[in-house]
C-alpha cells in the first residue's frame, strides 16, 4: 500500500506542477474567480479533505525523510480542504496579489512540484 501511495503522490505532484507551469494563466483566472465565489471550491475541498485524510492516515510514517514528506503533505491537504469548507474566505488575502506576481508564483511553484514529484518517484 505504501508504494501505491508514493506513486500516487508523485504523479499528483508531477501533474499539478506541470499544470501550474504551463497553464498558469488559467490557474490565475481560476483563483480570481474562486476568491469571488468561494463556494465553487467546495467540491474540490471535499476531495482534498478525503484524499488528505486517507494519505495522512494510511501512510502515517514519521520515521524518515520521504515518508514524513508524504505524511505531512497528506495532512496539509486535509487541513486546506477543511479550511475551505469551514472558512471559505480564507483565500481573500490572495486578492491583493497582482496577477503578474501570482503568475510567477504559480510558475515557480509548478517547477518545485515537478522537482519534488520527480525526486519522490525516483527515490
Amino acid at each position: 500500500m505504501a508504494n501505491a501511495i508514493e506513486l500516487t503522490v508523485s504523479i499528483f505532484l508531477l501533474t499539478l506542477g506541470a499544470s501550474y507551469l504551463f497553464q498558469h494563466e488559467q490557474w490565475t483566472l481560476f483563483l480570481r474567480e474562486a476568491i469571488q465565489r468561494p463556494r465553487q471550491l467546495f467540491p474540490i475541498a471535499l476531495a482534498m479533505l478525503a484524499a488528505g485524510v486517507f494519505i495522512g492516515a494510511a501512510y502515517n510514517d514519521w520515521s524518515s525523510t520521504w515518508p514524513v514528506f508524504i505524511t505531512v503533505l497528506g495532512w496539509l491537504m486535509a487541513l486546506e480542504g477543511a479550511l475551505i469548507l469551514i472558512v471559505p474566505g480564507f483565500l481573500r488575502p490572495l486578492q491583493k496579489i497582482p496577477d503578474r506576481f501570482l503568475t510567477w508564483y504559480l510558475r515557480i511553484g509548478g517547477l518545485l512540484l515537478i522537482i519534488l514529484g520527480s525526486l519522490l518517484y525516483w527515490h
